[in-house]
C-alpha cells in the first residue's frame, strides 16, 4: 500500500494526546485504580454522614478522605494527559509530516527523515479514538498512535486482523 501522509498541527496534536489519555484511563488497571478511588470517596462520605448524624466529633483523616479521594483522581486524569501530550509530541513534533505503509507482515511508521518498521506481532491490540489509533505494544504498557486520518476504516480493519 503507498503510504498517505499528514502535517501534524498544535490541533492534530491535543486530539490525540486525548485519545491516548483516554486509553490510558480505560485500561483494566485504571478500571481498578478508578473503583478503589470511588469506593473509597463512598466509604469517606458514608463515614461523614454517620459521624454528624451521632453528634461525633469528626476524625481529621475522615473529614479528608473524600477530598483526598477526589484529588486523586484529579492527579491521575491531569497526569494521563500530560504524559500523552508528551509522548506525542515528542514523536509527531507540530509541522512534521507524518505517514503510515501497511505492509503484509509490518507497520511501517515515518515521521520526516525517522522511519520504523514495526512487525505486526509487536503490537498486542488496535484500539481506534476519534483522531488517533493505538497500538498498545505487547508485553509493555505503552502503545503506539498513529494519526486516524491516515488509515481508512478499510485499513483498521486489515490492522486488526494482522494484530490480533
Amino acid at each position: 500500500m503507498p503510504h498517505r501522509s499528514v502535517t501534524v498541527d498544535e490541533r492534530l496534536l491535543r486530539h490525540m494526546a486525548r485519545d491516548a489519555a483516554i486509553y490510558t484511563l480505560t485500561r483494566p488497571v485504571a478500571i481498578v485504580m478508578w473503583l478503589a478511588l470511588a469506593a473509597a470517596l463512598i466509604i469517606g462520605v458514608l463515614n461523614l454522614t454517620a459521624t454528624a448524624r451521632a453528634g461525633q466529633e469528626t476524625s481529621a483523616i475522615v473529614a479528608f478522605t473524600p477530598a483526598v479521594a477526589v484529588a486523586l483522581g484529579l492527579y491521575a486524569v491531569l497526569l494521563s494527559v500530560s504524559s500523552a501530550r508528551r509522548a506525542v509530541r515528542a514523536a509527531m513534533p507540530v509541522e512534521s509530516v507524518v505517514w503510515v505503509a501497511l505492509e503484509d507482515d509490518r507497520l511501517q511508521l515515518g515521521s520526516d527523515r525517522r522511519r520504523s518498521e514495526i512487525p505486526y506481532s509487536t503490537f498486542q491490540h488496535v484500539r481506534v479514538g476519534r483522531d488517533a489509533v493505538l497500538l498498545k505494544v505487547r508485553d509493555a504498557a505503552v502503545a503506539t498512535a498513529i494519526p486516524r486520518v491516515l488509515l481508512s476504516d478499510d485499513d483498521i480493519a486489515r490492522l486488526r486482523s494482522r494484530v490480533s
